[in-house]
């Protein structure tokens, strides 16, 4: 039997070649010739810049579902070496067993671990441990060097508004320079502070006076000043000439390759002076130091968590509602309508920067009762069911025409395998049983009861039953839809997210009267990952602006 080959192959750090993936597949395509196996360039996954200490990789994620899926798709799974697939122990194991418990082979190639060989099992724990030591080791490494680059009065990375970045000597190492054009800026932020103007007023008069802002991190879309970047500044011992480092660390959470930060104790701490760095004078610092405790013990009694605030918030939409001109979100702010004092969506843009130019408010309640009621009128029709079903059916009859062939292919290698172990058994009649023949007739027996058993397992995998067992999938889930208008808001928003991702709010000033038109596209059933991508037509819905809701809902 012609084995059929996936291949995996990752890379650390955005500091690494990428060619080290053609290289590590390389190896993989010349063991899979040498060994008659058919490599299969479409079951190719790849991750890049993503360290193997955690599990939460793309590539790795898509070649498990794929691995583990009824159909198939390959039999073994090729990799340079095992710390390709995992940096500890514990992922090693449980990435072996679950491919074992399978029946996928998973061979690493540089170290000769095949999973068919009885002594594989020994040989990943042993690797992921030396693999786990490794990793702990370079951190200890890689610590030290930078301790020693602050004692050398180098940096140690990292982009601070203020200050150039600059070599030293022609060498890699960096040193750290006042840039004089920012510098005045972060005077002004700090004379602004200690004569009392808030973090919300310093950002919008920078905003609006359009003063360059510090270049946004990786993923944020916003290059504007922000309260949270004003008050990170105010707290930043550097203006004042003093380095300090080794004040915090970060720490894996398990399972992920997400970092969170973690504070050390303050005799762990590095500090270095440096006078020539000193952008904001002594006295200055002082008085903002003063008033941001004050601040801080006038609000000490405020609720804190670790998760984001989209997910505690106690308003249905929080999150979900963006802006359609600068695609930030609307938040919930305070404020007074002409029908009183209530909570109001506004472009947080808007309400925190001045960044934004849309300044319209819609009532929390108003907006979020109408959306929902609309799209439980519109959603949940019997035609809009039935059009979910319509498109899941043909997805479906695509998928188990693939699998009708491989049925077929199936039945035709069971009854080759038929065939050979009747002519075994007759050969050992006649000669008498010899070591070659029972191992041929056990290797025969071995993939027959494999195939049957597929063949088996294909009976309740009929189009039909699977629609039945969808209908059902929908039906529970459009009951959960419906309690969405009652629920808890934080158990209603996660059930909300897994039929709308955004809805994009599109401030209007026809007739003279400002009102929004919310555009979106509705999971019927759930999200893309749980569906296939089946959506219903999307959301476009109208604000009035004289009572704040959502007027009509049309596909």
């Amino acid at each position: 039997m012609i084995l059929r080959c996936a291949a995996y192959a990752r890379y650390s750090s955005d500091l690494q070649s990428p060619l080290s993936i053609e290289d590590q597949l390389r190896i993989c395509r010349e063991y899979a010739k040498s060994r008659g196996f058919i490599f299969l360039e479409e079951h190719v996954y790849v991750d890049e810049a993503l360290s193997g200490v955690g599990a939460d990789r793309p590539g790795l994620g898509r070649l498990l579902n794929a691995a583990l899926s009824p159909a198939r798709p390959f039999d073994v799974i090729l990799l340079d070496d095992s710390s390709r697939l995992a940096r500890n122990t514990k992922d090693a194991l449980t990435f072996f067993e679950r491919l074992n418990f399978a029946g996928i082979r998973l061979i690493a190639v540089s170290q000769g671990i095949d999973s068919d060989n009885e002594q594989a099992h020994v040989l990943v724990t042993v690797h992921g441990m030396v693999d786990s030591l490794y990793v702990k080791e370079l951190a200890k490494k890689t610590h030290r060097g930078l301790e020693g680059r602050v004692l050398r009065g180098q940096h140690t990375g990292g982009r601070c508004y203020g200050y150039d970045s600059v070599s030293v000597d022609a060498t890699t190492a960096k040193q750290l320079v006042v840039n004089e054009s920012e510098a005045v800026v972060v005077r002004r932020i700090f004379e602004m502070s200690a004569n009392g103007q808030s973090l919300k007023t310093i950002a919008k008069t920078l905003n609006r006076e359009c003063v360059p802002s510090p270049r946004p991190r990786s993923g944020n879309q916003y290059a504007t000043w922000s309260p949270t970047c004003i008050r990170e500044m105010l707290r930043r011992d550097l203006y004042i000439g003093k380095v300090v480092w080794n004040a915090s660390r970060f720490v894996k959470v398990p399972g992920t390759n997400k970092r969170v930060r973690r504070a050390r104790p303050e005799s762990e701490w590095r500090v270095v002076p440096h006078p020539d760095l000193q952008i904001v004078s002594d006295e200055v610092w002082t008085r903002v130091q003063d008033r941001q405790k004050r601040l801080m013990a006038m609000y000490s009694g405020a609720k804190k968590g670790l998760l984001p605030r989209s997910v505690t918030s106690p308003y249905l939409l929080s999150g979900i509602l963006k802006c359609g001109l600068c695609g930030g979100n609307l938040i919930v702010v305070t404020g007074y309508s002409s029908y009183g004092h209530y909570p109001q969506y506004g472009c947080s843009q808007h309400f925190n920067r001045g960044a934004c130019t849309n300044s319209i408010l819609i009532r929390r309640d108003w907006l979020e009762k109408r959306l929902l009621e609309e799209l439980q009128n519109e959603v949940l029709k019997h035609e809009t069911v039935e059009y979910a079903l319509d498109e899941f059916g043909s997805h479906l009859k695509n998928a188990f025409s693939k699998l009708t062939n491989q049925m077929a292919h199936m039945r035709e290698r069971k009854q080759k395998l038929e065939g050979e172990l009747r002519r075994l058994a007759a050969t050992a009649a006649e000669t008498g049983p010899s070591s070659f023949l029972v191992a041929a007739i056990h290797e025969r027996e071995q993939q027959l009861r494999e195939i049957t058993d597929q063949l088996l397992a294909g009976g309740g995998d009929s189009v039909d039953a699977h629609l039945a067992e969808i209908r059902g999938f929908i039906t529970k889930r459009l009951g959960d839809l419906q309690k969405l208008i009652s629920g808890e808001p934080a158990e209603a928003r996660k059930e909300l997210l897994k039929h709308v991702s955004e809805i994009r709010m599109m401030p209007q000033t026809g007739n003279g009267k400002p009102h929004y038109v919310a555009e979106g596209t509705w999971h019927l059933v759930g999200s893309e990952e749980e569906t296939g991508n089946v959506m219903s037509p999307q959301i476009r819905s109208v604000a009035d602006p004289r009572n704040q809701i959502f007027q009509q809902l049309t596909s």
